[in-house]
């Protein structure tokens, strides 16, 4: 849990705000909707650790729209997506298999908008 919340830590802008975070086992996944409310963009950040190599899979959906994602375990630093304001968002994180063993750790934050990196919304514009 620290490798993955110090991952976690080094992608966080200096000025985001904290709106929600969670954990989750791999064996679970991840079903959450979110609020996006506001008018500052969000960023949902996701790092996960397991005992061996694994990866997950990260579904971003908003009304129609929808993205995925892969995300490997271990990694140094959290995958981070860039969410605009607006409506709800769901994150979904297949679970796997019943005997793996590890941890999803995971972020919503909201950001100045010159925070925003590379794609201003992961969701609809810049796919996977």
């Amino acid at each position: 849990m620290k490798r993955a919340t110090r991952a976690l830590n080094a992608v966080e802008p200096e000025g985001a705000s904290r709106e929600d975070s969670g954990t989750a086992t791999l064996a679970r996944g991840l079903d959450r909707s979110f609020m996006a409310k506001g008018d500052r963009p969000y960023t949902f950040d996701i790092a996960c650790q397991a005992a061996a190599p694994h990866t997950v899979a990260l579904t971003l959906a908003r009304g129609d729209a929808e993205s995925e994602w892969e995300v490997d375990c271990g990694d140094r630093e959290a995958d981070q997506f860039n969410i605009p304001a607006g409506a709800p968002f769901t994150a979904t994180v297949t679970p796997a298999k019943r005997d793996t063993d590890g941890l999803i750790l995971w972020r919503l934050n909201t950001i100045a908008p010159e925070d925003v990196q590379d794609c201003e919304d992961d969701i609809t514009e810049c796919g996977s």
